[in-house]
């Protein structure tokens, strides 16, 4: 039994080191899962090492939770910057906006585009 109290006395360190030095709460609460599960079985629900280790799981699971949310929000906003620097690639040497407008001057606008659409339309 103390060999089993040891075992998970280093799965909580290790699960320490992980969240509070290297920042990966996954790996974290994986240690702690398993240093719960030794403490549970080896001293009981009520012990105080294991009441610990499960105040630990919900710091984990929740640190874990909110790291993957933030990657999952920062990798979207990479999706949308990567895809609208797609868009937006410079023709000619113009400005994004000069090459979208094809040239016209400012008083046409995208009503320019529009009745040039138009025109090419009746003429078919």
């Amino acid at each position: 039994a103390v060999e089993r109290i040891i075992q998970a006395q280093a799965l909580h360190n290790m699960a320490l080191v992980f969240s509070n030095n290297l920042n990966r709460y996954k790996e974290a609460l994986a240690h702690e899962k398993k240093a719960y599960a030794i403490y549970r079985l080896v001293l009981g629900e009520s012990h105080t090492f294991t009441v610990n280790s499960s105040h630990f799981l919900r710091r984990f699971t929740e640190q874990a939770v909110d790291q993957s949310t933030k990657q999952r929000k920062f990798d979207i906003d990479q999706n949308l910057i990567a895809a609208a620097s797609g868009r937006m690639h410079l023709t000619k040497g113009k400005l994004p906006v000069e090459a979208a407008t094809n040239g016209m001057d400012s008083s046409e606008g995208l009503n320019g585009l529009t009745a040039e659409k138009k025109k090419k339309k009746k003429k078919k």
